[in-house]
């Protein structure tokens, strides 16, 4: 028996250095106070005892593992992972009860450091297909993609431009698939609030 869906998906993404997290977190509060079940989920997340939390130990220390070198492929391969396991363990259930995840990234993460980071076309294709069958029947209600010029913390100076142009790119194509909203954060932190809190309300 397929279970009903009740609860909403809402993607905050961008690449680092965008204040994404800050606005995922506010918005969360938001709902909360209007009386909505949200809840804020970085994703894949990094609880202990996790996949994500072992798999984010691997990216940034894989010394510490005795890994001494990881491809492109395997590394976000691992990533996919993660975000499997976090899927059907947690998120994906939450929403079919009735809850709703602002999330702190999404599957458009993995696609975009991956396409920058040189991983094979095909390859990354069949990796995103799988996650996306894996979210079924669950969709983003909204998808945020958060801009700015520069970012707002040191980053890649030849990277950051990349992603933010690929993540531009994605959002493009995704928007026949569920409603996504780019949200330039350039003003005032209110200002950004104020139209976000309008599409919402919309």
């Amino acid at each position: 028996m397929t279970a009903t869906r009740t609860g909403r998906l809402i993607v905050f993404e961008g690449p680092d250095g965008v204040g994404k997290s800050t606005l995922a977190r506010w918005f969360t509060e938001c709902l909360s106070a209007k009386g909505e079940q949200a809840r804020f989920r970085s994703f894949p997340g990094s609880g202990e005892g996790t996949l994500g939390a072992l798999v984010y130990k691997v990216h940034h220390a894989p010394h510490d593992f005795k890994v001494t070198a990881i491809t492109a492929t395997a590394l976000q391969t691992l990533h996919i992972a993660a975000h499997l396991d976090a899927i059907e363990r947690e998120i994906r259930p939450q929403i079919l009860s009735g809850l709703t995840i602002v999330l702190d990234r999404y599957w458009w993460s993995t696609f975009v450091y991956a396409r920058v980071g040189g991983v094979s076309g095909n390859v990354l294709d069949r990796m995103i297909d799988l996650e996306k069958e894996v979210w079924k029947p669950v969709f983003p209600d909204k998808a945020f993609l958060i801009e700015r010029n520069t970012p707002l913390r040191p980053e890649p100076t030849d990277l950051w431009p990349k992603w933010m142009e690929t993540y531009r790119e994605l959002a493009e194509a995704e928007k026949s698939q569920y409603p996504v909203h780019h949200i330039a954060n350039n003003e005032t932190l209110t200002d950004v609030q104020r139209e976000i809190e309008k599409i919402d309300e919309q």
